[in-house]
């Protein structure tokens, strides 16, 4: 039996379906503009990632690398003292289709991410997220590395990380 789930890097002709789930599950301030999508899509291909289910995108994930990531200060800040790679991804987007939601695609996208972190040779990868998602990403061995205060309202967002426990530091 074929599983009809496939995990795969984004590529342009893809970009109304990744459009239209971002416009559907982010609120006003998170969406990713097309020109974002595109620029992502073009430069960091390989970290992002599309569930699709017989050809329908149905979520995706996107990361970058820490040295072109917006919360690389918040990562650096919270080091205490820790050499921090640039070569960390940072996840910037995970999504899911409201339709697909709680059916373990977000779980899918992030085991796939780590494959590439391992394939890499990543250290870890980290992300920002709001309390409601903390058990998610608990659950997927993600570690809180304490609380980021973004100035936008009075929202909380944690950061978080997942260690590469087959990193090889190069000599």
């Amino acid at each position: 039996m074929e599983f009809p789930i496939k995990i795969r890097e984004a590529m342009q002709s893809d970009m109304e379906q990744i459009c239209l789930i971002s416009d559907c599950t982010s609120s006003s301030h998170e969406i990713m503009n097309r020109e974002i999508i595109e620029e992502r899509i073009r430069k960091h291909a390989d970290t992002f990632l599309l569930a699709s289910l017989d050809d329908q995108v149905i979520a995706y994930i996107s990361a970058t690398v820490l040295a072109t990531s917006s919360v690389s200060r918040w990562i650096v800040e919270m080091a205490d003292g820790e050499a921090i790679s640039n070569s960390n991804l940072v996840i910037d987007g995970l999504s899911v289709h409201p339709d697909y939601q709680g059916q373990g695609f977000g779980t899918l996208l992030l085991a796939a991410l780590k494959q590439v972190a391992l394939q890499q040779n990543s250290p870890g990868i980290y992300l920002l997220c709001k309390d409601e998602l903390l058990s998610f990403f608990e659950m997927n061995e993600f570690i809180e590395q304490g609380i980021v205060d973004l100035g936008v309202g009075n929202e909380v967002n944690f950061l978080m990380s997942w260690k590469n426990p087959f990193y090889q530091e190069e000599l």
